[in-house]
């Protein structure tokens, strides 16, 4: 018994000790495949943020994604699991998301989702330029127009890749 008490002792996640622990390719794999389908996403407010509203305010705006889970990491940061990547991608290209007036960042999880290290200092906006002049209706200039504003994602399209409306 004190040899396991001494043991449990000895493990740390900081990398202090010797004992190290590897992870096959399979599990590496795996949780590549759990980072690739979440989302962190934090809750721009003083107040305490209620999980299961939160959910539940989320589950309505994303109509058919029913599977998410959450999960609260604490300080109003959330995490969102999504059942593919697919779903993960559309909602974080969809642009900017309120709940309960509180304005939330998502952002991918970085390298192996180490929370800690996550920055909430930037999102994706839907912009649209009124009044613009026919000449100037072209991708590339509208890239450099929509750059006075910040870095320029996506310009919307029409099918046959012209730029009206």
């Amino acid at each position: 018994m004190e040899d396991l008490i001494k043991r449990c002792r000895a493990i740390t996640i900081s990398g202090e000790g010797e004992e190290r622990v590897s992870f096959r390719s399979k599990m590496k794999a795996k949780g590549e495949k759990i980072v690739a389908e979440c989302l962190i996403g934090k809750v721009l407010t003083n107040r305490n943020m209620n999980k299961k509203g939160l959910k539940i305010a989320l589950q309505q705006a994303w109509q058919n994604i029913r599977a998410v889970k959450v999960e609260n990491l604490g300080d109003n940061v959330f995490l969102f699991k999504f059942g593919a990547e697919m779903y993960k991608r559309r909602e974080l290209t969809s642009g900017p998301c309120l709940f309960n007036n509180a304005f939330i960042v998502f952002t991918e999880p970085i390298g192996i989702g180490d929370i800690s290290k996550q920055s909430f200092v930037h999102t994706s906006f839907w912009v649209q330029l009124q009044n613009v002049p026919i000449m100037c209706m072209d991708k590339e200039i509208l890239m450099v127009i929509g750059g006075a504003i910040r870095k320029v994602e996506k310009v919307g399209t029409d099918a046959s890749r012209g730029v009206m409306g």
